[in-house]
């Protein structure tokens, strides 16, 4: 993938937020990371600055934290370009360069292989405001279509018809 800044394409298209209370995406979590992510071609993005609540050790962003951005970057990807619903099936993390609590950081992510119709890998990038590779995780996810999902009972059945007409 190219850095979130530099890469050529059409504007950056924001996404509607569906679960207010998600740690990851959820407005109304107090205590949550507040992403919020928009949309150009393939490729979806957040861009959050990192509060001193997420701290790890010394002044660093805790690296579960940045697991959890990747995550989220890849699963709101998978859900967004696939339009389908997703659950992540596995992920493995890369730790390139530290990230200090009150950094701006840009999260994206990209399909990067269709396994049918049925399986999608995932890659999640976190940079920093000097366009350099912080983080990246690959992803795997499995793929739902509303019955699908609705099968499995996961979520509300209100939820559910609230995602689906986001996708």
């Amino acid at each position: 993938m190219t850095t979130p800044l530099s890469s050529p394409g059409q504007a950056w298209q924001p996404l509607p937020n569906i679960d207010k209370h998600c740690f990851g995406c959820g407005p109304d979590n107090a205590h949550g990371l507040h992403m919020t992510f928009a949309r150009r071609d393939d490729q979806v993005r957040a861009v959050l600055t990192i509060s001193g609540q997420f701290r790890g050790w010394s002044n660093l962003v805790h690296g579960g934290v940045i697991a959890t951005i990747l995550d989220e970057v890849m699963s709101w990807t998978a859900i967004v370009v696939a339009r389908r619903f997703i659950l992540t099936r596995s992920m493995t993390v890369r730790y390139h360069r530290p990230i200090h609590v009150g950094a701006t950081v840009s999260a994206i992510g990209a399909i990067t292989k269709w396994q049918g119709e049925r399986r999608a890998t995932v890659r999640g990038e976190i940079f920093d405001d000097g366009e350099r590779l912080c983080a990246s995780a690959e992803g795997n996810f499995a793929l739902f279509s509303k019955e699908q999902f609705a099968s499995l009972g996961i979520i509300p059945e209100e939820d559910l018809r609230l995602m689906a007409e986001g996708l």
